[in-house]
Order: structure tokens, then sequence, then C-alpha cells
């Protein structure tokens, strides 16, 4: 991914999006484990966005938005976003695609085919879950855009010091959670670090990816099966395996890392007895920020 000058701008799961200084774009697929990844998109540099297993970018007509994934190359969506132009800044979260033109901007719900306009200047922008934060680089404001009902308000959440001691990138004296929930910055006192919550309830726990496939001869102790999958925030999960009567022959339960599920199955029932056959495994995900209801799914592995 060597590319003097570039920078990354986003990235979701196991999925990096990179800008080369060269003008070339890419996407690099970082696996669980791993440090070195595989290019899966390499193209020229325009505005894009990764979340889950899609890559949006502006499609061949003025303010739409092509989706495509990662893993097929397949178009999957596009959305009419109402921009006025070629956007030049695009951004994904959960269902959420935040557009910009420079003088305006926008939200689409991709859940119920919404178009929101939201505020629009020359400082930086960060899309989270179900709201916007930008930085009045003139007023030192902190704005925070709340769009999760479909009618923006913007008010001010902080008031930032006038001396910027962070000069190594537009927005390095604050971040937000794109998951919801808080926003931290730079409070003006030499390594302090000040953390505010936004306010706006986060969206219901959903799957942005999973990789349920069983490596060539696991499940055993030496090598399980490792499932993942990738949610839209932290939550507490149980893993259950039944055999063909229904019956549970293995629970597992855990917390996520991140906002990943990574479970192991050795191939053995709670009795501590080796099982062969096909088992139907079932995930139960609560978020932990108890917004929503519990995520389940459903699949099947074998042991052989």
């Amino acid at each position: 991914m060597d590319d003097a000058g570039g920078r990354i701008p986003g990235g979701s799961g196991r999925y990096v999006l990179h800008n080369g200084g060269s003008g070339t774009q890419k996407v690099v697929d970082l696996p669980g484990g791993t440090t070195t990844g595989e290019t899966v998109v390499t193209r020229a540099r325009t505005a894009a966005a990764v979340w889950g297993e899609v890559m949006w970018t502006p499609g061949s007509t003025q303010g739409s938005v092509v989706g495509k994934h990662l893993k097929t190359g397949q178009t999957v969506a596009t959305v009419a976003t109402g921009a006025p132009c070629t956007p030049t800044d695009l951004q994904a979260v959960n269902t959420w695609l935040y557009w910009s033109c420079g003088s305006t901007a926008g939200v689409y719900d991709r859940a119920t085919n919404r178009k929101i306009t939201v505020p629009a200047d020359n400082g930086p922008a960060r899309l989270a879950d179900g709201f916007l934060l930008r930085e009045n680089r003139t007023t030192h404001e902190l704005l925070l855009t709340d769009f999760h009902t479909g009618t923006p308000a913007t008010r001010t959440l902080v008031k930032l010091p006038t001396g910027d001691q962070n000069t190594g990138g537009s927005n390095g004296r604050w971040a937000v959670d794109r998951f919801g929930g808080h926003i931290a910055y730079l409070n003006g006192t030499y390594g302090e670090v000040s953390i505010v919550g936004s306010g706006v309830p986060a969206s219901a726990l959903a799957q942005t990816e999973a990789r349920t496939d069983v490596v060539p001869g696991s499940p055993t102790k030496a090598n399980p099966w490792q499932p993942v999958w990738q949610l839209n925030k932290p939550a507490a999960w149980t893993l259950t395996l039944s055999n063909s009567g229904g019956t549970v022959v293995r629970t597992l339960t855990g917390s996520t890392k991140g906002a990943a599920v990574r479970a192991a199955w050795d191939g053995y029932g709670e009795d501590g007895r080796r099982i062969v056959g096909t088992y139907t495994w079932k995930l139960t995900a609560e978020p932990r920020d108890g917004e929503g209801p519990a995520l389940t799914a459903t699949g099947t592995t074998t042991v052989n």
C-alpha cells in the first residue's frame, strides 16, 4: 500500500480505505490476526466511504451514489441522494450516507429513503450514528446536528479553545465515536481531554459483516472454528450449537472486542466428547448500550 503522501480517511471492520498521494484509491482487506492485508479495490481517487462490506462512491449521474460489495464486486444499491453535484465528500455509518459539495451537504437515510439537508461550511465534518459533528473554524464552536428523526436540529456542543494545540490535521483536536455516544476534544489544558455525550439515541444493533466458513481440517482443539460477526456497536453475546434434533450441545458466551463477535468452537460438546455432523448455530447479541432489541443470526457448521 506504499504511496507517498497518502492518508486513511476511514474504514469499517476488516476493510481500510486508503487515498494515495499519487491519486490512486485502494481498499485493503485486513482479516483478524494479520498485519498485512490484501488490496481488493484499486481505482482513481474520488469521494468514497466504506461501511461493512460495501464501498460507496459517486455514480454516473448527478447526486447518485453507488454501493458495491467488496467481496463480490457486484453493485448492491444505487441511491439518489439529492446532491446538486458530484459529492466531494462521502461518509457512511449504519444506514446513513453523508454527502457534501462544499457549500451544500445532506444525509440520505437508506432505511427510510429520506433526504435530509444538513448545514455545510468549510470546516471539517464527521458523520456519526444519527448526527453530524462540525467545527466552525471562525467561531471555534463544535456544532452537533441531530438528524435521527428526519428533522435536523443544530446546537453548540462546546466552544473550543482559540489556540489550537494540535497542528497535525484539520480535526486533530476532536474525535467522535461513529457508533454513537461520545465526543472527545482537547479542552485547552495541556495533556487533558474532555469527553461529552451526544445525547442522540444510537441505532438498533445490526450486523455489518460475517465470516462463518469452516477452515479445512477444523474444528479441532488446535484449529477451532472461529466465526466473526462484525456489528455496528458493542454487545454481549451467546452462541449456541444444536444437533439435528434441536438439542443444544454447546453454549459459548462473551462480549465483543470493539464491535466484533469473535467465538471459537473446537467441535466438542458440553460433556467433553467429540461430536461429528452438521450443527445449527444461533447467535444472540444484546446491545451493551441498552438501545434497541437483541440481534439474532443463524446458520450451520459441520464437524468432520
